[in-house]
């Protein structure tokens, strides 16, 4: 099987004085694992991070992850005690694939704990 995995994304800004700017893409890609993680999580304030649960995910392919706390940000991590990547302010998502070197990403919330959706798949 082929193209298991269907991607759209978009991203605008229209700021005066600047102009309008859109991008966008759309596209299928390969997936040769079978598994995939979608739940919630609770991340803490805890120094280091916290592991993310992927399931039964072996390695990483792609990743959707939302912050839908409405005050703190949360950060998501290479690893625990790793270097945070990406940092999700209350609403903001991120949707991409991982680098094959991302193991075990973990995720830091800001002053108080935040909650998490996530779809995890697996490569």
């Amino acid at each position: 099987m082929a193209n298991e995995i269907a991607v759209s994304v978009s991203l605008s800004v229209n700021h005066s004085p600047m102009s309008a700017a859109s991008k966008s893409i759309s596209g299928s890609f390969d997936q040769a694992g079978i598994n995939y993680f979608e739940g919630s999580q609770t991340i803490p304030t805890t120094a280091g991070g916290t592991a993310l649960t992927k399931g039964g995910v072996g390695t990483i392919g792609w990743v959707w992850i939302k912050n839908t706390d409405s005050t703190h940000f949360v950060q998501i991590m290479t690893a625990v005690a790793g270097t945070a990547f990406m940092k999700l302010k209350p609403g903001q998502a991120f949707e991409g694939p991982l680098d094959p070197g991302i193991a075990a990403p973990a995720a830091l919330a800001d002053t108080a704990s935040v909650n998490i959706e996530m779809l995890i798949l697996e490569a």
